[in-house]
């Protein structure tokens, strides 16, 4: 049975999110994790699992369709002076935010990623961006550093990890929106593949 936040089918990564829409929608996101998205009123996770078993097939087409385009060129990574002042800004951006959170000092590394805008290593406190957030709008980046400094606290995207965005920075899901729907430095291959949907009925 799936939960709501992070969940594991057949070796997939499915993030389930219950939200203020009126249909189930699976999104395959780039570097393959899958988004479902599951009515808070007019479903349930039941029913949520259910269409997404339906679709299953879909779902691994689209994940190795997505694998095959993502495998040619890649857009033009950053230049040595655009990654020395993102490394910059995120290096200050990430101290000031640890101050302003209570959180002791943070290693920062900065190296190209296909899927991911940044990682933290909560263990050993050492947060990875990618070089493409060159390419970004600062309050986008921003949204990133905090991003991961709330992952040494809550390490996955479940409940936890919401509540504490929601405190720390009220408009992140608009900012994230914004940073996915984007191709500031990814390359159309790497864009999210788009939607298989079921019509509930009322």
């Amino acid at each position: 049975m799936i939960r709501s936040g992070e969940n594991f089918v057949d070796g997939v990564r499915v993030l389930v999110e219950r939200r203020k829409v009126r249909r189930i929608g699976i999104r395959v996101l780039p570097g393959g994790c899958v988004r479902l998205s599951v009515p808070k009123r007019l479903a349930t996770l039941a029913d949520g699992e259910r269409f997404l078993r339906e679709k299953w097939r879909w779902v691994l087409k689209a994940r190795a369709e997505m694998a095959e385009r993502s495998a040619g060129p890649c857009a033009v990574p950053p230049t040595e002076e655009e990654r020395r002042r993102v490394a910059a800004f995120l290096e200050r951006a990430t101290a000031e935010w640890a101050a302003r959170l209570g959180e002791e000092p943070v290693a920062c590394r900065m190296r190209r990623m296909k899927s991911l805008w940044g990682s933290c290593h909560w263990r050993r406190r050492v947060i990875t961006y990618n070089t493409d957030l060159a390419r970004v709008p600062g309050e986008l980046a921003e949204y990133v550093v905090v991003h991961e400094l709330t992952h040494l606290k809550a390490h996955n995207h479940g409940p936890e990890f919401q509540s504490l965005m929601d405190e720390r920075l009220p408009a992140w899901r608009e900012l994230r929106r914004r940073l996915n729907k984007s191709d500031f430095a990814a390359p159309p291959a790497q864009r999210a593949c788009r939607v298989e949907q079921m019509t509930l009925a009322l």
